[in-house]
């Protein structure tokens, strides 16, 4: 997520003339509801089609199904997304004397709840097959060394998880990435002239994947670092706050609508070398990756988010409104925290292997896990995340 930021709406847009009515209000943005939703179904299609076993099926639906492992990408979205939206607040908020304040009581009401609840079910189980089944299942007493980690937003600093550590949280490295974000942006705002930020997040934006490829081949080889840490993963979340200050100014705005075809044009040329990317993309723990994919994949979503919002006629924009992924954009916060570890249980449950489609039986649970994962995240959106958000907003700037 991230994101992950997956559910914030846009507080204001205030200083930008050229943002329509729907940007400008408090009120949620259709638009980036469904990028959202998109983001999330790309994470989906990744875990619960590409990383399934699906080797019986033969080589053409292999490769195809494949495929679907580039939509790990959908967190460089969320990214972007975050950069934008956390970007565009702080600056509009940047001389606020509630600024810190409200900022990060917002945050830790959007944030926290929900996943340090996460933790605690997790605590309770490891506790439970420790004292009560001893011997009984595979987890041993390294499986609580993680949670300090993950109580500190650690986990994209030590990459090494046991079996089910990694079930249970593997996914949420992007979530520390975006609260070490969290930690850096709002003082970089608040006291840096705007002119010294824009130079520091396109210096931002051209090292990282310096800092990657020498992380991949030289510093920490064999690791994740280049994958997972802040430096080497800041240059989406700068991209997006460097789009949050461009999209305030008028010059701008005049840039899009007297370019739109141009702009069109860009967001097809970068979906383009999305798709020459794509079988490194399928395999991401590569140079080609760790340099160029991920810069590649800031740039398109960013191109992408900004020709959804300024474009509001065209059909990709059309396509963000679609009901159903904005529902899923909603909710995409809990169900990017749960959705790998109940895919993995209900394999492990109802047919004792890990996840697979290979057959009717493994498709069937495959399903069953996504409609519970969406149960359980439409119920967390309506009867807890919802209420800590309008709580969180009673913090005014």
């Amino acid at each position: 997520m991230a994101s992950t930021d997956l559910s914030l709406s846009l507080d204001k847009y205030a200083g930008a003339p050229h943002v329509s009515a729907s940007v400008s209000s408090a009120a949620r943005i259709p638009e980036l509801d469904g990028l959202r939703g998109l983001a999330i179904l790309l994470v989906i299609l990744c875990h619960y089609v590409a990383n399934a076993e699906h080797g019986e099926l033969g080589f053409w639906p292999r490769h195809v199904i494949s495929a679907f492992a580039a939509g790990w990408s959908g967190v460089d979205l969320f990214f972007v997304l975050s950069g934008f939206l956390i970007g565009g607040i702080l600056l509009d908020a940047r001389g606020s004397p509630k600024y810190f304040r409200a900022f990060y009581l917002r945050r830790v009401h959007r944030i926290l709840p929900i996943y340090y609840l996460w933790i605690s079910f997790y605590l309770v189980l490891i506790c439970g097959a420790l004292w009560l089944t001893p011997g009984q299942y595979t987890i041993t007493r390294p499986e609580l060394t993680q949670i300090p980690l993950q109580i500190f937003f650690l986990q994209n600093v030590h990459y090494g998880m046991p079996h089910f550590t990694w079930v249970w949280f593997a996914v949420t490295w992007s979530l520390a990435v975006e609260e070490q974000f969290y930690l850096v942006a709002p003082p970089l705002i608040r006291f840096v002239p705007l002119r010294k930020i824009i130079y520091i997040l396109i210096a931002t934006i051209c090292l990282a994947p310096f800092l990657r490829f020498m992380l991949f081949h030289y510093w920490f080889p064999g690791t994740l670092a280049a994958n997972f840490s802040m430096p080497c993963r800041a240059d989406g979340l700068a991209w997006g706050i460097l789009l949050a200050a461009a999209w305030r100014q008028e010059w701008f705005a005049a840039l899009l609508e007297k370019h739109f075809l141009v702009v069109r044009w860009a967001v097809l040329g970068l979906f383009l070398g999305v798709c020459g990317l794509l079988w490194w993309l399928a395999h991401p723990v590569s140079t080609v990756t760790v340099t160029i994919g991920y810069s590649w994949l800031a740039l398109f979503y960013g191109g992408l988010m900004i020709l959804v919002l300024s474009q509001k006629g065209a059909w990709i924009a059309g396509a963000m409104r679609w009901k159903p992924l904005q529902k899923l954009g909603t909710i995409s916060y809990c169900v990017y925290i749960i959705h790998s570890t109940l895919n993995h249980l209900a394999h492990e449950i109802l047919l004792h292997a890990d996840p697979e489609i290979q057959d009717a039986k493994g498709v069937a649970v495959t399903l069953l896990a996504l409609m519970l994962t969406l149960a359980v995240a439409s119920l967390s959106w309506r009867y807890f995340e919802k209420p800590l958000i309008r709580r969180g907003h009673s913090y005014e700037y």
